[in-house]
């Protein structure tokens, strides 16, 4: 595979702007920081970030589905994987979902796959028989369209309730990608966005979701608006239900909390987890701990309690 062909089918977030001496330092002790924890979170904290394996993530869904909350699987691939090992990893996330109480779906990363139209058959095949929701995750600019052309690969075997996609707030594209999607009747997911937009450095990334919430008013299935900002989400879900729109929140599993699942309460719009596993997801861990302090106590405690025992 060439360098350029990696880049197209990298699904990891991309590395944060490190320009300059001090954020470069900051970004080699963080890779350090990583190295040495990345162990002991496999072991002791998976439960609460995100999971390793299918089954360690299940756990996880059985908890949820405990307290009420829905879920999606979303499994983390490396450049390990072959496509055929990850098309196998999400039919058994789709035969997972499938067993759910709450109506859980498999979010999927079309890039691991290559943007294979047969890959796209074959999940659809299992998810249509399953009867589970697949979703497109956003990745890159540069592979937008590719990921687009994978969900009309969906489309051709599954009816447009069962396929999702998501949109970020900050891309140009999104609100006439929302149009595309809205003509499909397919499933929205709203979020701020990762990956940069050239065309747009130096876009807010509120006004840019907010944009995107109102130019969805109206669609034909709910909208997911995927956010840990409290103020944005009451605003989004607000608008949503103005217009006669159905919604519900998303939050990555480590990042919600309860003020968050208050707000479903509140709007009445339900709440979903996210719940990421695979070898691709535990270095991001961190970054989970980053945007969740509280959590990261309890994740030291558990390493510490780990120590002693």
């Amino acid at each position: 595979m060439s360098f350029s062909e990696s880049l197209l089918y990298d699904t990891a977030p991309p590395a944060a702007d490190t320009a300059g001496g001090a954020a470069a330092l900051k970004a080699r002790l963080t890779g350090a920081a990583t190295a040495m924890l990345l162990p002991v979170l496999r072991r002791v904290a998976s439960d609460r970030i995100g999971a390793d394996t299918l089954e360690d993530a299940w756990r996880v869904v059985e908890r949820l589905e405990a307290m009420g909350l829905n879920h999606t699987l979303g499994f983390w691939d490396t450049p390990a994987y072959s496509p055929a090992e990850v098309v196998a990893t999400y039919q058994a996330a789709i035969e997972r979902a499938a067993s759910g109480r709450t109506g859980g779906y498999v979010s999927i990363k079309p890039p691991a796959l290559r943007f294979d139209a047969g890959a796209a058959r074959a999940l659809a095949v299992s998810a249509k028989r399953a009867k589970v929701r697949l979703h497109c995750d956003s990745h890159g600019l540069g592979v937008a369209d590719l990921t687009f052309a994978f969900a009309d690969d969906l489309l051709r075997d599954l009816p447009p309730e069962l396929v999702s996609v998501t949109l970020p707030g900050r891309w140009a594209r999104s609100l006439a990608d929302a149009d595309r999607l809205g003509a499909q009747g397919v499933g929205i997911r709203i979020v701020k966005g990762q990956w940069p937009d050239p065309a747009a450095p130096g876009a807010e990334l509120r006004e840019g979701f907010l944009a995107l919430v109102d130019k969805v008013a109206g669609h034909a299935r709910p909208v997911a608006v995927a956010s840990r900002d409290a103020p944005l989400l009451t605003e989004a879900v607000s608008r949503l239900s103005a217009s006669g729109t159905a919604s519900e929140l998303e939050f990555i599993h480590g990042t919600w909390s309860q003020p968050l699942l208050d707000i479903a309460a509140k709007t009445g719009a339900p709440a979903r987890i996210y719940v990421p596993y695979g070898k691709g997801f535990v270095p991001s861990a961190l970054g989970v701990l980053r945007r969740n302090p509280a959590l990261a106590v309890e994740v030291l405690k558990d390493i510490v309690g780990a120590r002693r025992t």
